[in-house]
């Protein structure tokens, strides 16, 4: 699946187009958590009730343990740590909406799946299948370019940089990965939307904004 190296960045408006295309709790629910907590989609596929539920309301956090992360079963197992993720507002929202859709006011079985799948029980929807319900949505919401789950990962990590102060570190951190070289990957912006910068070069009121700029001048270049 070509999800992670093709699938692009969307905006906050076609964040929105793609949202009211969802079309029931459970994938609002799959949105929400992954572009409110970054986890890549095998990761959020493998949550259970007993991880967002407590005491019959959305956990304040969550924990991954290291066997659902990345690089978790391999031979290098020990440089993965468990993560404990917080649940934020829109997350603990969704989570109350599906809830309630598929169980009223009964708890769900919490060692079932979360994204449970309606084919085979008990089961989990695939990435396939996740795959196809954000890309289906992103085109009946007009959306061009590929956008997939991963799309919604790059959502959280452009969010994350930007809220941590532009610092790489602490986004490798939230992202989970093991150095920040791979989570500058993220936040790399497509040559589209830099078109603004061309189209502003050299410009009568550029020109006109770096003329009446102050010159700085080395003294000792004399």
């Amino acid at each position: 699946m070509r999800d992670m190296s093709t699938a692009r960045f969307i905006t906050p408006d076609e964040r929105q187009r793609l949202l009211a295309q969802l079309a029931s709790p459970r994938d609002i629910l799959f949105y929400q958590v992954a572009v409110n907590t970054g986890l890549r989609v095998s990761e959020t596929l493998s949550l259970r009730w007993r991880q967002l539920i407590r005491n019959g309301a959305p956990a304040p956090a969550f924990e991954i343990p290291r066997r659902s992360l990345k690089g978790g079963r391999s031979e290098n197992r020990r440089r993965v740590c468990t993560r404990r993720i917080p649940i934020n507002a829109a997350a603990a929202a969704a989570i109350r909406e599906y809830t309630f859709a598929a169980f009223g006011s009964a708890e769900p079985a919490l060692e079932n799946y979360v994204f449970a799948s309606r084919k085979k029980s008990p089961g989990v929807i695939s990435r396939k299948q996740a795959h196809r319900i954000i890309a289906d949505a992103a085109r009946r919401a007009g959306l061009e370019g590929t956008v997939a789950p991963h799309s919604l990962r790059r959502v959280f990590a452009r969010a994350c940089y930007q809220a941590t102060n532009f610092d790489p570190v602490a986004l490798q951190v939230l992202m989970g990965h093991a150095n920040f070289q791979t989570s500058v990957i993220y936040i790399k912006p497509d040559p589209s939307e830099l078109a603004h910068v061309y189209h502003g070069l050299h410009s009568p009121a550029a020109e006109a904004a770096g003329a009446s700029r102050p010159v700085a001048l080395n003294h000792h270049a004399q």
